[in-house]
């Protein structure tokens, strides 16, 4: 799983669980995560519908919510959680109703269906966070964590290539002045970093030279995003600010996770601790994943919305040499 938490409600009156769906969302932010939530359509509320919409996204979802009364002569929530469960067979369900007149077991055992769990309306919100505290528990392992950790500032480094490709290659005067401040910059940091390497080369000290990066890596781009943004008319000041603290947020963290090692302590209890040469260890364990992917989440929006607005300012630009062509 990403760090985005991906629930699907059947049910054709949701804002009957709303209250449930926003005390899930809170608790997911609480440990580091999002919740994205996909409602079931009217037409999606029959048994073509949802064996459709199972076969086409079934595999985003890591929870699905049926409610048993879903309005319609078709398909009850024992039927549709009977059709989710053939195409979904290892994702987590729980069916509820709000009638205490209906034996949810009972409803899901007549139509032969295994492994949902069952709840009453006013016990959704603890269900919700428990079964979702489940799916969790199975993908925050601090090693696999660290996996998607790394996937998720890869594909931020992919957003800032991707966006500085297109500011630079507009054409647009004012971004000029940047380019080549960002080309200038690259080449002083490639002749220090060479004078760099010649002394540690004529040291001889091969342990210094093992955590080198590339020429631009994270940082480089992070500050030639800081750059480009100078030709923005309208900017998103706050997603700057949160930008601001990148390079500690991510990339400073993003290094001690990788240079940290597992360690097991005599009661079982897995961490990971940095083993970064010359610097105090540091203990990864799961309060620090939850502060990390807290950072994760609040860098990538707030890197979302530079990139729009970057973008939005290339589109403008364009436009307008259009119209003078």
């Amino acid at each position: 799983m990403k760090l985005q938490f991906q629930l699907l409600v059947v049910d054709d009156h949701p804002d009957t669980i709303s209250n449930s769906v926003e005390s899930l969302r809170d608790h997911l932010e609480r440990n580091g995560f999002s919740l994205e939530v996909t409602i079931t359509s009217d037409g999606e509320l029959s048994p073509k519908g949802l064996r459709d919409l199972a076969r086409k996204s079934g595999r985003d979802f890591n929870l699905v919510a049926v409610d048993y009364n879903l309005g319609t002569q078709d398909v009850n929530g024992a039927k549709a959680a009977k059709l989710l469960r053939r195409q979904l067979r290892f994702t987590d369900m729980i069916f509820y109703s709000s009638d205490p007149g209906v034996h949810l077991l009972g409803e899901l055992a007549a139509q032969e269906v295994a492994g949902v769990f069952v709840a009453r309306r006013d016990e959704l919100d603890d269900a919700l966070k428990g079964l979702a505290d489940t799916v969790i528990g199975k993908a925050v392992d601090l090693n696999h964590m660290r996996g998607i950790a790394m996937a998720e500032v890869a594909e931020m480094d992919m957003m800032m290539e991707e966006v500085l490709e297109s500011v630079f290659a507009s054409g647009d005067p004012a971004v000029q002045s940047h380019a080549e401040r960002t080309l200038t910059r690259l080449l002083e940091g490639g002749r220090g970093s060479l004078s760099r390497l010649e002394k540690l080369v004529e040291g001889g000290d091969i342990l210094a030279l093992l955590p080198n990066t590339e020429v631009f890596g994270s940082a480089k781009r992070c500050q030639a995003i800081n750059r480009v943004v100078g030709v923005l008319k309208a900017r998103p000041d706050g997603a700057l600010q949160v930008f601001s603290a990148f390079s500690v947020d991510i990339i400073g963290n993003r290094n001690t996770l990788a240079h940290a090692k597992e360690d097991v302590a005599q009661d079982g209890t897995v961490t990971l601790r940095s083993a970064k040469r010359g610097a105090d260890p540091v203990v990864i364990d799961d309060q620090w994943m939850v502060d990390f992917r807290g950072k994760l989440r609040a860098q990538k929006d707030a890197l979302g919305e530079i990139c729009r607005a970057l973008r939005e300012h290339v589109a403008a630009f364009e436009a307008e040499q259009a119209a003078k062509a």
